[in-house]
């Protein structure tokens, strides 16, 4: 069984107490999220011994470069940064949450980093578009069991301000 953590590091738990009890599981990990480092593209797994064997014989024999993982290392190296990257995301996403309420925007509670917000008076569509002009890049989805809405990443608090300000213009 493979369980994707990629947001694990916003999680209270984990699973990788799982890998020590049972030689089946295996726990996949990004650089790409609480680190930010999506560019990297860097991920790992944790697995027993031999689990890590059987894989390594069908794994391409240079899929990680040297300065990829001298930069990956550094990072897992640094907790401290990590910890204070996770705290700033929390705080931002708490303010970003807050404030898309204020403008009219139902938003589901999130415990990674972005935020999924839509809307009862209206479609969101029209707002992404408008962001996209603008250049603010966010997500739009239009699924049938969550509706149509926007997967808005959390990034700086002056990314944040500058979506929202955008936002409760084109509302306006």
């Amino acid at each position: 069984m493979l369980v994707d953590e990629a947001y694990g590091d916003f999680a209270e738990f984990n699973c990788i107490d799982l890998v020590k009890q049972n030689p089946r599981v295996m726990v996949s990990r990004t650089l790409s999220k609480s680190y930010g480092l999506a560019g990297l593209r860097f991920g790992f797994l944790v697995a027993q011994p031999a689990m890590i064997q059987m894989l390594r014989k069908v794994k391409d024999s240079y899929n990680c470069d040297a300065i990829s993982l001298a930069g990956a290392t550094a990072a897992i190296d640094d907790q401290q940064w990590l910890k204070a990257n996770r705290q700033r995301i929390i705080a931002t996403r708490q303010s970003m949450t807050e404030r898309l309420r204020s403008i009219g925007f139902d938003v589901t509670e999130s415990h990674v980093n972005f935020v999924w917000c839509t809307r009862r008076d209206r479609p969101v569509q029209p707002l992404y578009e408008s962001l996209k002009r603008d250049k603010v890049l966010v997500r739009y989805m239009n699924y049938a069991n969550w509706g149509d809405g926007l997967r808005i990443s959390v990034g700086t608090d002056d990314q944040a301000d500058a979506c929202i300000e955008l936002l409760k213009n084109y509302l306006n």
